[in-house]
């Protein structure tokens, strides 16, 4: 019932051509200490090195590029000679440019839709878990909004 699939089975394969190996040779593969896992080990650490010496590579490149960037634009700084006072006013143009953006991201909103919110805040408070009994004040929210 089955209890053939669970041994194990041996083969042995014979090859068609005689293989002699030295005595020597035998004697070195029976006394030696290295085995499959050592093996793996070996290669695992090579392989760390090989991508910590690649990693290593990579960031001293980086690094040599952002000095050249770095020394690049302080040599262009230092041909363009900007004053003070035209500093300045960029910096005071690009402020009046960023105040004007704000006004116009802002929105005024009116009392009616103000309630239209309260209402709605109200009620999903007063029927937690149960948000479609807010459906109405919802919907007269819904429809303020869209008549802006």
């Amino acid at each position: 019932m089955g209890s053939t699939t669970s041994k194990p089975e041996t083969k042995v394969f014979t090859p068609n051509a005689p293989v002699d190996f030295s005595a020597s040779f035998l004697s070195h593969l029976e006394n030696s200490q290295e085995s499959d896992y050592t093996r793996a080990q070996y290669t695992e650490k090579y392989i760390q090195e090989r991508v910590a010496s690649e990693l290593s590579k990579l960031e001293a490149e980086a690094q040599q590029k952002f000095k050249d960037a770095t020394n690049n634009a302080l040599e262009k700084s230092k041909d363009a000679k900007v004053s003070v006072a035209q500093s300045n006013e960029k910096v005071q143009s690009l402020t009046k440019a960023l105040q004007e953006s704000a006004k116009l991201i802002q929105v005024e909103v009116s009392e009616d839709i103000k309630k239209a919110r309260s209402e709605v805040i109200a009620c999903l408070k007063q029927n937690q878990g149960r948000s479609l009994n807010c459906w109405d004040e919802v919907e007269q929210f819904k429809t303020l909004v869209n008549s802006m």
